[in-house]
């Protein structure tokens, strides 16, 4: 007699796939770019074909059959992954969301990665048309992502996402002008971005936040950008993040909620912590100069026709 054997969901399939990655597997794909509007975007050695995706959202039936490419191109950034099945934010439900956690020391953090594919029309070769309920059949040799690293309390459920939360009066400078907000919502997250960057230190990055915001507001939070999500240099980023993140919270809130001032002590090589207040050190200010000098933006003729960056990452 056979045994009935239950199918499994396009969910578990697409976490299958991901548990099939072994830690030499090797990235595929050519290079790292910004695009004409700043978003990250993986050049890919060949096309890939993205089936028709309904206008309401990216079915995980359908992504499983994306998912395919995406083990295979980016093994190394979706190693220990697992998909944010319930996605966040909501608003991009033409996104493939995987997660994974970094302890930190403190607290800890979801290193967040979010592919988009969501139809625009630019850059696609398409191979059938959509109707009233299917975007177009197309082929692409980009893959539009964001990287984040987002600050969670410790031990919390991955799944929840429930942030670190950021909200305080905050002042930014515009067009000679200041204005002050109870919260950050009523800002752009490009304003509030590059508040957070400057907070940080104007001369620890190799590239402009202008232009690549390594920490960005996302999650009602401050995020730190991760182009290059290896799990190695995760680890090295919640090192010196977290700390950076404790440092900021204070900024913004005035005291540090999540955490005892003794708790925090442990920090006391990156932070000088006294009754009133927190300060960086020159050593966390050092050690944050030396990993985002990796990064560096190159832009040619060409490349500045075509509207693009090219992200170089010097290890």
């Amino acid at each position: 007699m056979e045994k009935n054997v239950a199918k499994k969901s396009p969910i578990e399939e697409i976490n299958d796939l991901i548990n099939l990655i072994n830690e030499d597997d090797k990235n595929k794909f050519e290079e790292l770019f910004l695009d004409e509007s700043l978003t990250e975007f993986f050049l890919l050695k060949d096309e890939i074909h993205i089936p028709k995706i309904s206008v309401t959202e990216l079915d995980y039936k359908t992504g499983y059959t994306i998912s395919k490419y995406l083990v295979d191109i980016l093994p190394e950034y979706l190693f220990k992954h697992n998909l944010l099945v319930d996605r966040k934010p909501v608003s991009e439900q033409y996104s493939l969301q995987f997660i994974k956690t970094i302890p930190g020391r403190i607290i800890d953090f979801i290193h967040v990665i979010r592919f988009d594919f969501k139809f625009t029309g630019g850059h696609v070769r398409i191979k059938n048309k959509g109707d009233n309920k299917t975007f177009p059949e197309y082929n692409t040799n980009r893959i539009k992502y964001k990287s984040r690293l987002v600050p969670v309390p410790k031990n919390s459920d991955p799944y929840m996402l429930e942030a670190i939360k950021l909200k305080s009066p905050l002042e930014i400078d515009s067009d000679d002008k200041k204005y002050s907000a109870i919260f950050f919502d009523e800002f752009s997250p490009s304003e509030i971005s590059l508040d957070f960057n400057v907070n940080a230190g104007e001369d620890i990055y190799s590239i402009s936040p202008k232009i690549y915001p390594f920490l960005f507001y996302e999650y009602f939070t401050s995020c730190m950008n991760i182009p290059d999500p290896t799990a190695d240099k995760l680890e090295r980023a919640v090192k010196i993040f977290e700390p950076l993140f404790i440092y900021l919270y204070y900024i913004y809130r005035g005291d540090v909620h999540f955490a005892e001032k003794s708790n925090i002590a442990i920090f006391d090589g990156f932070l000088d912590i006294f009754d009133s207040g927190i300060n960086q050190k020159e050593s966390l200010k050092n050690n944050l100069k030396e990993y985002f000098s990796c990064y560096s933006i190159y832009r040619d003729d060409e490349l500045m026709l075509k509207g693009l960056r090219k992200i170089i990452i010097n290890e």
